[in-house]
């Protein structure tokens, strides 16, 4: 036994000598702060009944070694009948946890007075507990060591145990109390994992007085009990519901007068990687948070086991992901990225495997925005269809003899021919003659809601401008658009000219701007618009009878009694007919003796409620103005009846009809 104490690991406690310091106070008077507890002059060498067990190695967070997560404080500071607590927390490494998943954990301290002569804690005392708590009668120094066991009730009868040896704590019990001025608190572990494996998501918390023999009581909390909860033990647990963010630790010292210190130490909570973002044509580099300061190899007490890293890759808009590495790299650097990858998304999956069983971590997914490094190119090409009528000399920019009612379409597309610009909020306008109806609005394949597009009146150009959301517009990505609408009541004929184009902003926030090539709708009213002249015969004599009143020179050729506009679409053979309604009558109801003739080369005919044809063109001619020599056209012939003075006036009805 001595000569296995003498390989043992030894530990020198020194004497620290206390002194009253006197603070100076405004008063000029002098308050003692602290006093001396206790002076050791003494170096006492102890010797440990069991070597104490390295620190575990850790690779995220997981134990690739057996050891202590929480050892005991190397010294505690206490007074007579002041209880204090030594808490502990042993481990195994991830292959013994899954080797021995049935194995029990048990606790035996042992205690010293002198640091070199050891007796087992009775369990009555304590000694088969976690965390030992020790409350001293007198003044003076106790050592104890832990041997936390990890074994079966069959593996344990036959001697098979897993043995982790703490370091030596010393409780000192002072004669009076010391408080503490100032406390510094760390944490093993300033990353921990949110995810649903719960293995590498605890770290513990530590709190160092000032003085170090301050004599009081630590205390845990945290600022966001979602993020993560700590426990009296100071042991940190993040969420395992990859919820992520920052938590604030905060340690409180309170003294035995219950004054206190505080301090306080951040952790990050979250999936194992960062998004990253890089300009396009470089590479990006996702590497796994948290301590990768140990060994990823297996290297554990027993030497089985290994460790797998891989790496997959999600394209945008993918829910499967893909293979791009595996191996034992804490990082994954990706090739030179183009836009195309602007969206992806990188996760790693780290496997702990032995020959009987496998334990995996899965990180979160990192995102990776890629930034263009040049400015977007947009070409547009654009066509115009007249779903209701389709003119021989219509272009795909040029629409002819458009009317109101009529179904038309805008079919347009856009592409981004830069190498890696990219439209940002993008929009397209086209402008329509006002009053156009829009029927639907479709956007790569996707029809959009009246949500998704506006009308908006330009006075400028006096068009309705068409306001199309087409969103971002990534380098070789093309959308259709396809626009579908019913053009307004034309009540004149007219050019409407106009350029739809493409507006956004690029990566840096330029707006950008192109235009479409020139487009043009003709429209017409499809109807006739005739100008027909009043006639007045001028005045007639008692003498007149028998007689043709002729029309002024006014109204014979060269000038027009009808002057006509055909903007009909299609010139079909077309009559023209004249009607009397009633016979001519003054004011007083009296009827002219008299009656309206039309003439044509000498022949007339009587037009009183009389449909007369006066005019007829051929298919595919327009219609012209109607014009007539003097003896031709209509002629008022005046009756042998006596006439009675007025003004006499009738009412002349023309109509303008298809000939069958």
């Amino acid at each position: 036994m001595k000569n296995k104490k003498s390989k043992g690991f030894q530990k020198v406690i020194k004497s620290l000598l206390l002194i009253l310091v006197p603070l100076i106070l405004i008063t000029l008077t002098y308050s003692r702060e602290q006093q001396i507890a206790r002076a050791i002059d003494d170096e006492v060498v102890v010797i440990p009944p069991n070597k104490p067990h390295a620190p575990p190695k850790k690779f995220l967070g997981i134990w690739m070694t057996n050891g202590y997560g929480l050892q005991p404080n190397p010294d505690y500071y206490t007074v007579v009948d002041s209880p204090v607590t030594l808490r502990t927390d042993a481990g195994r490494s991830v292959w013994n946890v899954i080797l021995g998943i049935f194995d029990g954990e048990h606790f035996r301290w042992s205690q010293s007075t002198d640091g070199k002569n050891w007796s087992p804690v009775s369990k009555g005392d304590g000694g088969y507990r976690k965390n030992f708590t020790v409350t001293p009668n007198k003044v003076g120094t106790v050592w104890y060591q832990l041997d936390t066991q990890y074994y079966t009730y069959l593996t344990g009868w036959l001697g098979f145990k897993t043995h982790i040896y703490s370091n030596v704590a010393a409780v000192h019990t002072l004669p009076e109390a010391v408080n503490a001025l100032k406390l510094d608190v760390t944490v093993d572990d300033k990353y921990l994992y949110n995810t649903s494996d719960q293995l590498s998501n605890t770290t513990y918390a530590h709190a160092i007085p000032t003085p170090a023999n301050a004599t009081g009581d630590i205390t845990w909390s945290v600022d966001n009990t979602t993020l993560a909860t700590i426990d009296e033990n100071g042991m940190v647990t993040a969420n395992n519901k990859s919820i992520s963010g920052t938590v604030r630790v905060t340690g409180t010292f309170t003294n035995k007068d219950g004054t206190s210190v505080q301090d306080d130490e951040d952790i990050i909570i979250g999936g194992g990687l960062d998004d990253q973002t890089v300009d396009s044509g470089e590479s990006a580099t996702f590497t796994l948070l948290g301590d990768t300061g140990g060994d990823a190899d297996g290297d554990d007490d027993d030497g089985n086991g290994t460790v797998t890293i891989d790496w997959y890759k999600y394209a945008p808009g993918a829910s499967k992901g893909v293979k791009v590495s595996s191996g034992d790299e804490t990082f994954y650097t990706t090739p030179a990225t183009t836009m195309a990858d602007d969206g992806s998304y990188f996760q790693a999956i780290i496997t702990f495997s032995t020959s009987k069983i496998t334990k995996t971590i899965t990180s979160n997914k990192a995102k990776l925005t890629v930034i263009p490094s040049s400015k977007p190119d947009i070409e547009i090409t654009n066509k115009l269809i007249n779903n209701t009528y389709q003119h021989q000399d219509n272009t795909d920019q040029h629409l002819i003899d458009s009317t109101g009612d009529d179904n038309i379409t805008y079919y347009d597309n856009l592409i981004n021919k830069s190498d890696d610009g990219v439209l940002k909020d993008g929009y397209y306008v086209i402008p329509m003659l006002p009053g156009t109806k829009v029927n639907s609005v479709e956007v790569a394949g996707e029809e959009l809601t009246t949500d998704d597009y506006q009308i908006i009146p330009d006075s400028d150009t006096g068009s309705d401008n068409l306001i199309l959301t087409v969103g971002d517009l990534n380098p070789d990505v093309s959308k259709d658009i396809v626009v579908n609408t019913t053009a307004p009541d034309i009540t004149a004929k007219k050019e409407f000219s106009f350029n739809s184009y493409v507006y956004g902003v690029n990566h840096d926030g330029e707006v950008y701007r192109n235009e479409a090539t020139d487009e043009r709708i003709d429209y017409i009213t499809n109807k006739i618009f005739p100008k027909i002249e009043d006639i007045d015969f001028g005045s007639i004599s008692a003498f007149s009878k028998s007689t043709l009143k002729y029309r002024p020179d006014t109204l014979n050729s060269p000038n027009s009694m009808i002057n006509v506009n055909d903007d009909r679409r299609e010139k079909k053979s077309l009559k023209v007919f004249v009607t009397q309604n009633g016979e001519m009558i003054n004011d007083n109801g009296d009827v002219l003796a008299a009656s309206l003739r039309y003439y044509d080369s000498g022949n007339h005919s009587d037009i009183l409620n009389s449909k007369t044809p006066i005019y007829q063109t051929d298919v595919g001619t327009a219609l012209e103005s109607i014009d007539w020599d003097k003896k031709d056209g209509l002629l008022l012939h005046i009756n042998d009846n006596y006439l009675k003075g007025g003004k006499y006036s009738t009412t002349l009805n023309w109509s303008f009809e298809d000939s069958i």
